[in-house]
């Protein structure tokens, strides 16, 4: 996994933040993120695991969030409010 963040900011970003990375061809969320997505969006995810969901890129990023960071395996995004 690249340096894009530290792990500080995959765990905790800010309320409407998320942190999103690419594991063998599939988006994962984690820790906070993975939480916030269960509350917020469900139709974006596809799997979910202990502190971890699979999301659904083109649905994700079709709703209301919008890149603010990102490398070829890693992604910020916030809520467009």
């Amino acid at each position: 996994m690249s340096n894009l963040l530290e792990i500080m900011d995959k765990k905790s970003c800010g309320k409407s933040e998320i942190y999103i990375s690419e594991e063998d061809g599939r988006w994962y969320a984690c820790y906070r993120s993975a939480h916030l997505l269960k509350k917020l969006n469900e139709t974006v995810l596809r799997g979910v695991m202990l502190d971890k969901v699979e999301v659904d890129l083109n649905k994700l990023l079709n709703g209301p969030w919008i890149v603010v960071l990102c490398s070829d395996n890693e992604m910020i995004l916030i809520k467009n409010e």
